[in-house]
């Protein structure tokens, strides 16, 4: 079994290490910096290379993996190595723990995320809203995406034209052009599935459990339906005075999402313009009671999608600028491509990066229009982020889902 890698902050050394004396593991700069940050003066430094035994740094003598396990094991070992991953294991099996017995300095944390990015482990599920294809790597549908370390492969479980996926109660429910609500089982089975009416083009689903209803923002109704955990059509939520005008769709909207008893819904055009090139974007709020509309808690987005709360704040993408907006709106993470389909585990954001037809719209605004379709794997706190790359006949992404 592989060892955890302990990552550490200075503070945390004398916490652990209590009233051992201490061993650093691994010669070098990285040894040096982290000697000056600690206030200890018996200190041993222990490396695997044999041409430096028997020397110093300053001033603390450089010993063999054999000494330190003959004499030293005593000792709170520190790790200086970028070879971190490796000198773990070889701490462990000569009967040491992490944490209690060792810990990577912090002067290496900037490798922290790295490792933790190279060496993750998930499943994902990702929704396509291309048209079917009996490729069983391409078209529209439900993929799962296998992410072990280095490696990831995905493929379709369900073929569609699939959009936003939830859970509720251990099913999955996601929103199909052709066939409407989907209920799928753990297997992605389908255990029932109820049509939209015609030329509505459903696409994001939100719950609310309070009144047991699901939420499906239609696309060509400039409006959410509302149906009950029987899938039985109840009412709509018009998006503006202009729905159902022969005109339309006016607003395009797409996603959805409810926080206590508002529903918040992200459209092209807060104004209904899109189709005269007036992309105000917007998330705009509904009282989910009387369907009366609040406000605009989110403007100046272009294309947005994914409207989720997360971490306790409203969480978008701003997909044609490339845009993850949280904390009051403001944009803390930048991608190369449009943005579409978003997860969290937690500490990661999982954001979908589909190709980008409208890159002659990001002239001037983005300076690297990438075309690639794939997941981005991201850090909020560090920016660091790891790309997943999907093959391009796999051109669109609508949503994601952690499984």
């Amino acid at each position: 079994m592989k060892t955890s890698i302990p990552f550490s902050r200075f503070a945390d050394i004398s916490r652990h290490a209590g009233q051992r004396p201490i061993a650093l593991w691994g010669a070098g700069n990285i040894c040096t910096k982290t000697i000056r940050r600690l206030p200890d003066s018996d200190i041993v430094i222990c490396d695997n290379s044999a041409n430096m035994w028997g020397g110093e740094q300053e001033g603390h003598p450089i010993i063999s993996p054999e000494l330190f396990q003959k004499e030293y094991t005593d000792r709170y070992v520190i790790i200086c190595t970028t070879s971190f991953a490796e000198v773990s294991e070889q701490l462990s099996d000569m009967g040491l723990t992490a944490q209690k017995d060792f810990i990577v300095s912090p002067v290496l944390n900037d490798l922290r995320i790295i490792d933790e990015l190279e060496t993750i482990q998930c499943q994902l599920l990702v929704s396509s809203g291309a048209q079917p294809s009996d490729d069983p790597e391409a078209g529209g549908g439900l993929y799962q995406l296998d992410v072990k370390g280095t490696e990831w492969h995905y493929k379709k479980v369900l073929s569609g034209c699939c959009h936003c996926i939830i859970e509720v109660d251990n099913h999955l429910y996601t929103v199909d052009d052709e066939r409407g609500i989907l209920q799928l089982d753990r297997d992605f089975n389908v255990i029932r599935n109820q049509p939209l009416p015609t030329k509505s083009r459903g696409h994001g689903i939100a719950y609310h459990a309070a009144s047991q209803c699901f939420f499906i923002a239609c696309s060509l109704l400039d409006a959410v339906l509302v149906y009950d955990r029987d899938l039985t059509l109840q009412r709509k939520i018009p998006l503006s005075v202009k729905a159902g005008r022969d005109e339309g769709p006016f607003h395009h909207t797409n996603d959805c999402c409810i926080v206590g008893d508002s529903l918040y819904v992200s459209m092209f055009s807060e104004t209904g313009n899109w189709k005269r090139d007036i992309f105000d974007g917007a998330v705009i709020e509904f009282d989910i009671v009387t369907g009366e509309r609040i406000g605009t808690p989110i403007r100046d987005l272009w294309m947005p999608h994914n409207i989720q709360f997360i971490d306790g704040c409203l969480t978008v993408l701003d997909s044609l600028r490339g845009g993850l907006r949280q904390n009051n709106a403001s944009v803390i993470g930048e991608f190369a491509a449009f943005t579409r389909g978003l997860a969290f585990n937690g500490h990661l954001f999982f954001v979908g990066q589909s190709r980008n037809r409208n890159f002659s719209k990001n002239v001037g605004v983005s300076k690297n229009i990438s075309i690639d379709t794939g997941v981005v794997i991201f850090d909020p706190e560090t920016k660091v982020s790891r790309f997943l790359q999907l093959p391009s006949k796999l051109s669109e992404i609508h949503g994601l889902f952690l499984l």
